[in-house]
């Protein structure tokens, strides 16, 4: 029987991680002073101890994509206070120069600089003014009365868009938090799994001393060494896949809390496990923050229905205007004038109707969403529960395999020393054993994992969760 590392596999989804933490921003290039690493635990020797919680509050705070996500999250707020432009008055100062020999250009400047005079009704001097300059500056207030709906229906679709895009951010904080339980549990994970391997390669290297002394007092032949040997062989190999792993879990610690250091990482000691929680929260479910901001943005589609049939209706302004004259001057004012006035402005084409068709399809397509993402999600927390639970039993069973498996190694050594067992009996019984160990590592881990998976999928909500009380035991 050969003892495979298949279980901890896992840790490589680790490396996926990188959607939420890129490379470390210039700051965190230079070595971490102590202050940084205190975030996420404690250096003793040449090892950093980091704890769970501590693991999850730095990527909280220092994750890069984290920080990315509550950038946009404030755009979408700006978006929605910039919607009020639909609603208040704009000013616009504006300046311009002209320069014209048109007859009617030319006696229209001297008219608005009121420059008029007797002899500018020569008809010479009408017909050929020459060359005129115009300076004009002016500051215009524009206040839209009525836009068929836009401005309501556009400020209501931009708050939609703003909470939808907050729900998401908080989606974000909690998905970062899932994958700091991830990669610390990981780490975890690879710890155990190298104590495991440490003890199954100090037996083995027992075994390898047993049988050379017995090959030395005749009891056992040459081939029993060499089987001993050839195992201890591959357990040796298979410790240092471990210790890489637990290398590479610690890395994608130090990815997502954005922590530089040399130091190498490992997972403080962790506490007792907790059970099962009695039953899933389908309430919490249905409160999870995607689900959340998906409705949030199919009210957002819908309210952009509006938008689209407002273009079609009469829209109404008031415009309130001040020029200023000059013909030598930039700024300028030989003469002054004002203007108040209100227009109107209707129009209507294919292209309005095509997009009123858009809007309104865009909006039956987010309803739709929300209708499948809301069973999606409680398929997922349904999932998770049967998964933890799953998890939970296999414990249950891996720990009375690992007892029943530690007393059959005991037997067995003893019997091969006494003649009554062979070595191959004795390496089948030992790869039992580390198998068992293993297996029980690899359990603790699936339930650690998955009751936060639980409250990731909604199925549980953070106070019910026992894992939050740092529940975990090795069972090594």
């Amino acid at each position: 029987m050969k003892y495979s590392l298949s279980g901890i596999l896992v840790l490589i989804v680790l490396t996926g991680f990188g959607g939420f933490g890129s490379t470390a921003r210039a700051r965190t290039m230079a070595a971490s002073p102590d202050s940084v690493l205190a975030l996420i635990g404690t250096v003793q020797s040449d090892t950093l101890f980091v704890e769970r919680d501590k693991v999850i509050a730095a990527a909280l705070v220092r994750n890069e994509m984290l920080a990315a996500s509550s950038a946009m999250s404030d755009a979408a707020a700006a978006d929605a206070f910039g919607a009020w432009r639909s609603f208040t008055p704009q000013i616009q100062l504006s300046s311009f120069f002209l320069r014209s020999d048109d007859a009617l250009s030319s006696f229209g400047f001297k008219l608005q600089n009121r420059g008029i005079t007797p002899m500018d009704f020569n008809p010479e001097l009408l017909n050929n003014p020459g060359e005129t300059n115009n300076f004009v500056s002016r500051l215009q207030l524009l206040q839209p009365i009525f836009n068929g709906g836009m401005g309501i229906y556009g400020k209501q679709a931009a708050n939609a868009a703003s909470r939808a895009a907050a729900l998401n951010h908080r989606r974000a904080t909690e998905t970062v938090a899932f994958h700091a339980v991830q990669a610390w549990e990981g780490l975890a994970l690879a710890h155990s799994y190298a104590q495991v391997m440490e003890i199954a390669v100090a037996s083995a290297a027992g075994h390898v001393q047993q049988a050379r002394s017995l090959v030395a007092a005749e009891m056992a032949t040459e081939a029993d060494l060499l089987q001993a040997q050839v195992y201890l062989s591959g357990l040796q190999q298979q410790l240092i896949e471990v210790h890489n792993m637990e290398a590479v879990a610690g890395e994608n610690i130090k990815l997502l809390t954005a922590t530089v250091t040399p130091l190498t990482l490992a997972a403080a000691a962790p506490g007792a496990d907790d059970e099962m929680p009695l039953a899933p929260d389908t309430d919490a479910v249905l409160q999870r923050s995607d689900l959340l901001a998906s409705q949030e943005q199919a009210t957002a589609a819908y309210k952009m229905v509006g938008v689209a049939q407002g273009a079609i209706l009469p829209h109404i302004n008031l415009s309130i205007q001040r020029d200023f004259y000059d013909h030598d001057n930039l700024f300028g004012s030989n003469a002054k004038s004002w203007s108040l006035g209100v227009y109107a402005t209707m129009g209507f084409g294919m292209g309005h109707w095509g997009e009123i068709k858009k809007a309104r399809a865009q909006s039956r397509a987010a309803g739709h969403m929300v209708e499948f993402e809301t069973r999606q999600a409680q398929v997922e927390a349904t999932a998770a529960w049967l998964a933890a639970e799953a998890a939970w039993e296999k414990v249950t069973v891996a720990r009375g395999a690992v007892g029943a498996a530690r007393e059959g190694l005991r037997i067995v050594t003893n019997q091969y020393g006494e003649g009554l067992a062979s070595m191959v009996n004795l390496l089948d019984t030992q790869a039992a054993a580390t198998m068992a160990e293993g297996n029980l590592v690899q359990a603790l881990h699936d339930y650690r994992v998955g009751l936060a998976n639980l409250e990731y999928t909604g199925a549980l909500t953070a106070a019910e969760n026992p894992g939050n009380e740092e529940g975990n035991d090795t069972g090594s």
